[in-house]
């Protein structure tokens, strides 16, 4: 029987994910439909509908294995009470999401709200909010104010990075970014 988390459930599910990304290198997500991913993976419909209520779910369920992913990569106790705006912070980001461009440009094209709310929490935690009691800003409120914006402005360079293919270098864009900040 495929039971939640069973081997045959979770090579389903990777199946999917794997065709729906497939799809995302020549599809737009609004042309993307849930028979189409059951037709590619070789799958039935209730088998997808088992993983995900629809092709949006499936995108914001991947979005969030995928921020997982990144932060993967990080030694969050390195970040500790440090700025998180250097090139050792952004460049292993920005590789990622190059390597992963066309499933990027769907999310971010979707963008609605902040990443803050699809598990960057431990950055907030580790990184964000040390960083700005180091520099006396002790009210949460006004210490989202200044994420939110640099979000903002980060997702923006990023969804304008992969809608033109990523053709800067990573370390480029990086550069960009960095040029932004204050010393």
């Amino acid at each position: 029987m495929n039971t939640k988390n069973n081997q045959r459930y979770r090579d389903n599910e990777q199946k999917i994910e794997e065709c729906f990304i497939d799809m995302l290198a020549v599809q737009e997500i609004n042309q993307i439909t849930v028979r189409s991913i059951c037709q590619a993976a070789n799958i039935n419909r209730t088998t997808f509908y088992t993983h995900f209520q629809d092709v949006y779910d499936l995108l914001a369920k991947l979005e969030a294995k995928m921020n997982a992913r990144i932060m993967e990569q990080y030694d969050m106790n390195k970040l500790n009470g440090t700025f998180f705006m250097t090139a050792e912070y952004i460049l292993p980001f920005l590789t990622f999401i190059r390597d992963h461009q066309n499933f990027y440009r769907a999310c971010l094209n979707k963008r609605k709200n902040f990443p803050i709310e699809a598990g960057f929490e431990q950055l907030w935690n580790r990184a964000v909010k040390p960083n700005a009691l180091q520099k006396g800003i002790t009210s949460e409120d006004e210490m989202m104010y200044y994420f939110v914006f640099y979000q903002a402005g980060i997702t923006m360079c990023l969804k304008r990075w992969v809608d033109h293919g990523c053709q800067e270098p990573p370390d480029k864009l990086c550069n960009y970014i960095l040029n932004c900040f204050p010393k």
